[in-house]
């Protein structure tokens, strides 16, 4: 591995290799062939599961040189064969060279040989250079404005308790001097009203949490600095990035139980509650119809229909609705205080009576019966919906990752996802380049489909669950360990589903598809993330949320604007080549900075921007 720490090449050319033509996580392989004939050279990236090798050029025989830039963020097998066909599969002859698991690293240059007598080696021409440098220093700066803006903040706070001490006293010593003395009237007492009773605190490990959700969303959107791991999965597996959007939701969730509860207590006629909740679905909607067309995709003919925002709204009207619908017109008072929470960790009668110690799951479980049949309709249609021309079941990426007679099949990506919306959409009105398509030419298919959506209302509600935890219990810890108890419990299921593995599993972990394992386990991170958030803000004050929960409190302008200003200065710009993680990560900050620092304004105006 280079030893620059900054991702710089040394040299423009190498060995007549123009190493500024290079992308970032590109690197050069020279093919040199002493072979009598000319061969053809069959490359398989091992970010495509289960593909055959592709042609990727002819090389001349008899001393015949070749070049070629390839992606270094996955291993590479390479093979050599006088065969000149689409697809070389387990089993194909001759097999003249083949080299498995080639790592290549950014910036290098790599040399395949084969000798007149056959024999195959794979060596560096030139070292790469470390490509994780702009991450450390990255977490250097940012670890250091923090500690800088806790000195500053502490250093804030102490003088003005001094300044407020030191007025307090003044004051006192003015009074003395004057010989003041104050009097209080007697006034009957019957006739006094006590205080109103204050609100309940804002928890602001809700809002921390949702602007961890928009802040890492905001940041994978402006392409993470090109980082390979931080962007979304090809197709099954769990990336940073999978994980913002089911939690943007999930969050969504946690708060519904609170706006019920509370319209419910005003006594606001049901009827009225829902025509709230349909207005503000209709208002998502609508806005990610219109998100839909930024960047000139304006051509109704295909147009596209879904998207996040739409995926929003559906979610929060169903799961809102069913949870409207069979709630109580006067909610229970079903909260555990801390003393009876003490008395149920210690007492075995309470577990047993009334439901106490399972509060949370009683009061809903009319709503589980609903959210469990519907997964049961996402199931049976995953599993048993006809395709046309694809395997009944299918789940993979289609393409040449599924070889019927020798053919691709790009129509097969997602199986049943994908033929429920091209039979109610069509295929001109869904995503055209999903994250399938470059590795394995998959056809258009919506990662915010219809049939996805069934599975992601079960994400919601599974928030809504965690809200109801803090509905029905008061002590932290009983709260904390129930939120610990889901995660453990979710993450059990989604790793059994899925084997504990990318691909092996029954249910692989996808967010195109918004896989069940996919639910449990982001959702198992979810709880995790929150419990933490909760014991470091709500009940232990050792952080304040900032600057994650400012954001939260402008989550949806954040949302909509940074989808706006998408390659709009200054949010965004270009320096030279920017063909360095350092360089497009340093432009990926900068942009996702300028947000956060957007939304502490709007918090310190006091201006919040709901739908």
């Amino acid at each position: 591995m280079g030893s620059s720490f900054v991702e710089d090449p040394g040299v423009n050319e190498f060995m007549g290799f123009d190493l500024r033509e290079l992308g970032v996580d590109e690197a050069y392989l020279k093919v040199d062939s002493q072979y009598p004939t000319n061969l053809t050279l069959y490359t398989l990236s091992h970010n495509c599961y289960g593909c055959p090798l592709q042609p990727q050029l002819v090389v001349e025989g008899g001393g015949g040189t070749n070049n070629l830039s390839l992606s270094t963020h996955h291993p590479w097998t390479f093979l050599l064969t006088t065969l000149t066909q689409p697809y070389f599969l387990p089993g194909d002859e001759p097999v003249v060279c083949e080299v498995s698991a080639a790592k290549l690293g950014e910036f290098g240059v790599y040399l395949l040989n084969l000798t007149e007598e056959s024999n195959c080696t794979f060596s560096t021409l030139k070292d790469p250079v470390f490509e994780y440098g702009a991450i450390v220093i990255a977490v250097a700066v940012y670890a250091g404005l923090a500690i800088l803006a806790a000195g500053c903040l502490a250093l804030y706070q102490w003088m003005l308790r001094r300044y407020t001490h030191s007025r307090d006293d003044g004051s006192q010593v003015e009074l003395q001097m004057a010989g003041s003395t104050t009097t209080i009237r007697e006034t009957d007492k019957s006739n006094t009203t006590p205080p109103p009773a204050a609100p309940k605190p804002r928890l602001k490990s809700l809002d921390t949490f949702r602007g961890m959700s928009i802040v890492i969303m905001i940041f994978v959107n402006y392409g993470a600095g090109n980082y390979w791991f931080l962007e979304h999965a090809t197709w099954n597996g769990l990336q940073v990035a999978d994980l913002v959007f089911p939690w943007f939701m999930w969050i969504m969730g946690v708060c519904i139980p609170m706006g019920l509860r509370s319209a419910l207590r005003r006594q606001t006629p049901k009827p009225k509650i829902f025509f709230r909740i349909l207005k503000r679905s209709i208002k998502l909607f609508v806005l990610g119809i219109i998100l839909n067309s930024l960047g000139g995709w304006i051509w109704l003919d295909k147009y596209r229909v879904p998207g996040v925002l739409q995926r929003f709204a559906i979610t929060y009207l169903v799961t809102a609705g069913v949870a409207l619908a069979l709630s109580p017109d006067k909610p229970p008072q079903y909260q555990v205080s801390a003393a009876a929470a003490a008395t149920v960790s210690t007492d075995p009668q309470y577990e047993s009576d009334a439901g106490i110690a399972m509060s949370d799951v009683v009061q809903i479980l009319p709503q589980w019966v609903v959210h469990l049949l519907i997964l049961a309709v996402h199931t049976l249609i995953t599993f048993l919906l006809p395709v046309p021309g694809c395997p009944t079941g299918y789940l993979g990426p289609g393409g040449v990752a599924l070889l019927q007679d020798n053919t691709s099949s790009p129509e097969c990506v997602g199986g049943a996802a994908g033929e429920v919306d091209r039979w109610l959409l069509t295929s001109q009105h869904i995503y055209q380049n999903p994250t399938a398509k470059e590795v394995y030419g998959s056809a258009a298919f919506d990662p915010e489909g219809v049939l996805g959506s069934l599975t992601s209302i079960f994400q919601v509600f599974l928030g809504l669950q965690a809200g109801m935890v803090l509905q029905a219990h008061q002590s932290h810890h009983g709260r904390a360990c129930r939120w610990l108890l889901w995660c453990v419990l979710l993450g059990a299921v989604g790793a059994a589903l899925c084997n504990a593995s990318i691909n092996d599993g029954v249910i692989p972990v996808n967010k195109n598809l918004w896989s069940l394992s996919f639910v449990m386990v982001t959702s198992c991170f979810a709880y995790f993330l929150l419990a933490v958030c909760y014991l470091l803000v709500d009940v232990w004050g050792v952080w304040s949320g900032a600057p994650f929960y400012q954001a939260g409190m402008n989550s949806i302008f954040l949302y909509v604007g940074h989808n706006v200003a998408y390659n709009i200065f200054p949010w965004h710009y270009a320096v030279g080549l920017m063909h360095t993680h350092l360089a497009t990560l340093t432009e990926t900050l900068w942009g996702t900075t300028l947000w956060v620092i957007i939304a502490l304004y709007l918090h310190h105006k006091r201006k919040f921007y709901t739908v």
